[in-house]
């Protein structure tokens, strides 16, 4: 908070230049004084790429760190930000749970020529996918409605979607599903009534709906709720703000790729437990 004096300080009076310059720069001071708030507020990234560069670039790993502004809980994530125009969807099955423990996670990925990715949706305890999952354009399973698969996240020919079980309409071409949930974000605002009181590692996928994505995993335990706050706003854990965002197989699952470029050495999060699917990304 800014103090102002009560003692008015005796100034010598502005000459004419002086008082229009003032007069011209005023507005802009206002503007960058309301953005640092702003900032402040939501919670600044530390350590991590510019934005501009994000916004520009089709794929740039960043480690982000943000506060939430609700109860000022320190929150930590891996994020690979990518362009759907210029790399699809991809689904990679592990298989069941014990023949999954033979493929790391860094060779699953390179296998399918992923450049980057994140664990998968949710499973049985005997390995079965929980709903439809499609991989390489082979379906798994079958179409569920449970309440906690409320996204469908899949790719086809025409680019990446992610919508509501409800509105999803099966067509021939998918190569890559996933069904997941709850949805954390929708038409750029939180969903009503999540949880916001169990905290975990959280695993999740974004979007501005304009070409830009997120694939992410959270290094610190946060709360369903946490998580869609700092999504929606702008610079927090993404370069945009989210229109959708949908929470993937979290907690002891949680799994992070990058494989690296010249500049940047290979990012490898590995789950603590084995799990049923991947998510990543390969060029087109």
């Amino acid at each position: 908070m800014i103090r102002r004096s009560t003692k008015r300080e005796r100034r010598a009076p502005f000459r004419p230049w002086g008082a229009l310059l003032v007069r011209l720069l005023w507005p802009l001071c206002v503007c960058l004084s309301a953005t640092t708030i702003a900032l402040a507020d939501t919670g600044q990234p530390a350590g991590d790429v510019p934005q501009q560069q994000a916004r520009s670039a089709d794929l740039v790993y960043v480690q982000r760190s943000a506060v939430c502004s609700a109860n000022a809980r320190a929150i930590s994530a891996h994020l690979v930000l990518f362009s759907s125009r210029a790399f699809r969807l991809e689904v990679i099955d592990l298989g069941a749970v014990a023949d999954s423990r033979t493929r790391s996670l860094a060779q699953a990925f390179r296998s399918g020529e992923c450049v980057a990715g994140v664990n998968g949706g949710f499973f049985h305890p005997d390995g079965r996918p929980l709903g439809l999952m499609i991989a390489s354009g082979r379906r798994v399973n079958r179409f569920e409605s449970t309440a906690l698969l409320s996204g469908v996240l899949y790719g086809d020919d025409r680019g990446i979607h992610l919508v509501r079980r409800a509105r999803f309409q099966d067509h021939r071409g998918i190569d890559a599903l996933l069904q997941s949930g709850p949805y954390l974000v929708e038409d750029g605002r939180m969903v009503r009534g999540l949880s916001s009181a169990a905290s975990d590692r959280r695993t999740f996928v974004a979007t501005d709906w304009r070409g830009h994505w997120a694939l992410g995993v959270t290094r610190t335990p946060v709360t369903l709720a946490e998580l869609a706050e700092c999504l929606v706003a702008p610079g927090v854990l993404t370069p945009w703000a989210s229109e959708r965002a949908l929470n993937l197989d979290g907690g002891s699952s949680s799994g992070f790729f990058f494989a690296g470029d010249s500049e940047r050495a290979p990012v490898v999060l590995s789950p603590w437990k084995p799990v049923r699917n991947l998510l990543g990304i390969r060029p087109r």
